[in-house]
């Protein structure tokens, strides 16, 4: 019995949904094995003037983020025990009761090398004496931030991934001391999965939500998938948060233009970084973007000097996966990193000059996720970090 015309027509869209199915597939697996880096290997190009810092020194490890003050040359890193980071660092992450009893830190360095710790403190309200900080401290991205009303202070603002929920600690250091006084933190539901942040005054800032999923599974899938679920909230004056920025996939590392005109993000899933505008209101108007092949970008540090940025990016990012997840207990794995130099050019439309500035092949810093610019006299270097090494790099410019 012949088929009907009817029937012919469910079969026939019934063929070209699954056509569109499996392009759809081939096409989103293959991109994600591009941005994942998956078979591809990686020599060190650049890293000639470069050694490593901190595996015969307890505090420098995991120090995910470092900004560094250009007026006095002062590197500031944000360090913590490498356990603990396990709880926030991955979905479903397991939780460390002894690395819980460690609190994280703020190290300072300066062109030599000589470290110091920087104490958290807090003013008791009985007393109206400094006693020590008693909030958890988790630190993940942080900022520093300065202005010409009091040049010798500085305001740390630091993503603080406390087991009540994630939040931004300010805290406010005077120049020359050994500790930062805690301010405040603050917390919402628009800031459910903070990953960085950046000042904008000494009480106002964006941050990152890397991702929207909370549960296990969908945070999982929102990662390999690359969804553009990520987004960058503001905090004003008011005391009050608010999306800044929408449908970033993986919004990641954030930065601010010295002049304070630009905000730049990255996207690590897409992968790109974009620059925007901030509107009065605090929201961010895209100016240019530009994508990554191959580069997965992280953290962002802008150059006060050039204007230009350095972004931190994985070449490989399964076997820094492995590496993070592996790394307490032992692993062979070794995630190839690179820096990437952008300028913006004049006209927007343009959007940036792109310069490969270094590559390693994971031996150097695995997994690298920071690097920025300090100088001091005659000195000029890039300072790299981790967030799950047992040291830091330092490449002599």
């Amino acid at each position: 019995m012949p088929m009907t015309a009817h029937y012919q027509k469910g079969i026939f869209i019934q063929f070209v949904l699954a056509l569109l199915c499996i392009t759809y597939a081939y096409f989103t697996i293959n991109h994600r094995v591009e941005v994942y880096g998956i078979g591809t290997a990686h020599a060190n190009i650049n890293t000639t003037s470069c050694y490593q810092l901190g595996k015969d020194i307890r505090e420098i490890q995991g120090c995910e983020s470092i900004h560094v003050d250009p007026r006095t040359g002062f590197a500031y890193l944000a360090c913590g025990n490498r356990a603990a980071r396990m709880r926030w660092l991955y979905p479903n992450g397991k939780k460390s009761n002894a690395a819980e009893e460690q609190s994280d830190y703020i190290l300072v360095m300066d062109e030599n090398n000589n470290l110091e710790s920087l104490q958290p403190m807090e003013l008791d309200s009985s007393t109206g004496q400094l006693v020590p900080f008693s909030q958890e401290l988790r630190v993940h991205g942080f900022d520093i931030y300065w202005d010409s009303l009091d040049p010798t202070e500085l305001t740390f603002m630091i993503v603080n991934h406390q087991q009540s929920g994630s939040g931004i600690s300010i805290f406010r250091h005077i120049i020359g001391t050994r500790y930062i006084q805690h301010v405040k933190t603050v917390k919402s539901p628009l800031l459910h999965s903070p990953n960085d942040v950046v000042a904008t005054s000494r009480s106002t800032f964006y941050a990152t939500n890397d991702m929207r999923s909370t549960g296990s599974i969908m945070r999982r899938l929102e990662i390999f998938f690359g969804m553009a679920w990520g987004h960058v909230v503001y905090f004003g004056n008011e005391g009050m948060f608010s999306i800044a920025a929408e449908n970033i996939a993986y919004a990641n590392g954030i930065a601010r233009s010295a002049d304070g005109n630009s905000i730049f993000v990255s996207a690590s899933s897409e992968p790109s970084v974009s620059e925007f505008r901030p509107t009065n209101a605090g929201t961010l108007e895209l100016v240019r973007k530009i994508h990554f092949k191959g580069f997965v970008p992280d953290n962002i540090s802008v150059d006060t000097a050039t204007g230009q940025l350095l972004v931190a990016g994985f070449l490989n990012t399964m076997e820094l996966f492995r590496y993070n997840h592996e790394i307490l207990r032992g692993t062979s794995a070794q995630p190839a990193s690179a820096i990437r130099r952008l300028q913006p050019l004049p006209h927007p439309h343009a959007g940036f000059s792109e310069e490969r500035v270094l590559t390693h092949d994971g031996t150097l810093l695995p997994s690298t996720t920071m690097a920025t610019i300090q100088r001091k006299g005659v000195k000029q270097r890039i300072l790299l970090g981790a967030v799950m090494a047992d040291h830091i790099a330092i490449c002599n410019m």
